[in-house]
């Protein structure tokens, strides 16, 4: 995950438009609920960020018993009736965005071949085929366990009892998903019905159009420069420069055109000529070209010649927190080490106050420490570990 930091007068922020949460697509629960024995549903606004998902089921066979339908256990379609072994069929899953970290189960996978009319068997197979939104090829990790084989992207039923694949998995993002049902060759001519369920799916998060790496903000004598980079872009249309000076309410004051889609960083720049000399709010509205919008998180910066580049508060420190005030800097290129110049590992952390604060992994001891940032001098910083300092 991603994080921003929202940092009072003077400061910058680092942030992500693609912050993710845990997401959830319940087929039984989910809203707008699946329609009994519908092949194409759509569901909307899934998470925080909220992601749409489409599914359209296609291919030859007949469904029978109100099939697909929503159960406990997922999308269960129990009875498909191919009028051959060579027949398949398609369960499409389009995400609105990339997803990353997407997994699922598979469940009641088997094999009949017991049937009088031995034209009548049936063995489940299933293939797995996904891409990102390049349309590059995703390669599933399918989790090995008993009554199935697996050989890269497909599943073989090797069991007469029901079996379960308890996890298939997407290590990297997913735009469209294509599970591919059908059968083995242990199948007759003409398989009796045949089914199985998709499980309920998860994933960890969503790739938004526009990936930002920073966006810093700068006096520079009567302006504000304003600057920031994105990692990639997909359809993207333009950012919408907002200002406020109370954080509550902010107002469009210029547009940058977006590069559109990019997969290589991409620099962008603004300057703010009707500052004021009361701290200055930024956001950044990123607008896609379907009309969808993005917020990134808010900086601030004042026209301030008295704040320094770089300082530490409180100095002395009581070596636990040790507090940031800037006017811009790589928050990637902080170092904090000792006399003898070894590197001290810490955290960066946003107070519920707005500020930026480095939290050492083991509290440090009574003595002299150096902060250093790249295009700073460094910052000597004492330590008195015998001193709590109240906040």
């Amino acid at each position: 995950m991603k994080y921003g930091y929202l940092i009072s007068a003077g400061f910058v922020a680092l942030l992500n438009f693609s912050s993710a949460f845990g997401q959830d697509l319940d087929f039984a629960t989910t809203a707008p609920l699946y329609p009994a024995g519908a092949t194409s549903h759509s569901y909307v606004g899934i998470g925080t960020p909220s992601v749409n998902v489409a599914i359209n089921i296609s291919g030859p066979g007949l469904f029978s018993n109100a099939s697909p339908n929503a159960v406990g256990t997922g999308l269960s379609t129990p009875s498909v009736n191919f009028s051959n072994a060579s027949e398949t069929k398609n369960y499409s899953f389009t995400f609105g965005d990339p997803v990353t970290g997407l997994e699922f189960p598979l469940n009641a996978l088997q094999y009949k071949t017991d049937f009088t009319n031995p034209n009548g068997n049936y063995q489940d197979k299933v293939t797995i085929i996904a891409t990102d939104e390049f349309g590059n090829p995703v390669m599933p990790v399918i989790t090995a366990g008993a009554g199935y084989s697996v050989n890269g992207n497909e599943i073989l039923a090797t069991s007469s009892t029901a079996s379960n694949v308890s996890k298939v998995f997407f290590p990297t993002k997913v735009k469209t998903l294509i599970i591919v049902y059908g059968n083995g060759p242990l199948a007759g001519s003409n398989p009796n019905p045949q089914g199985f369920t998709i499980g309920d799916m998860d994933w960890s998060g969503v790739v938004l159009p526009v990936e930002m790496s920073y966006f810093r903000a700068k006096s520079i004598g009567s302006v504000i420069q304003l600057a920031w980079e994105t990692v990639s872009e997909r359809n993207a249309s333009y950012f919408s420069v907002e200002h406020s000076l109370n954080v509550e309410e902010f107002t469009p004051i210029g547009r940058v055109r977006a590069s559109g889609d990019a997969t290589r960083r991409q620099l962008y720049s603004f300057v703010d000529d009707q500052s004021h000399q009361l701290t200055n709010y930024y956001r950044l509205q990123q607008v896609d070209k379907d009309g969808s919008k993005q917020y990134s998180k808010i900086i601030s910066v004042r026209h301030d010649s008295r704040l320094p580049d770089l300082a530490v508060y409180p100095n002395p420190s009581d070596g636990r927190a040790i507090y940031l005030q800037f006017n811009d800097i790589d928050s990637k290129s902080i170092k904090v080490t000792d006399l003898n110049g070894q590197t001290i590992e810490f955290n960066l952390v946003e107070t519920s106050t707005g500020h930026l604060s480095l939290e050492p992994l083991t509290a440090l001891k009574t003595g002299v420490y150096f902060l250093q940032a790249t295009g700073h001098k460094a910052i000597r910083l004492l330590v008195d570990s015998t001193t709590r300092i109240r906040n």
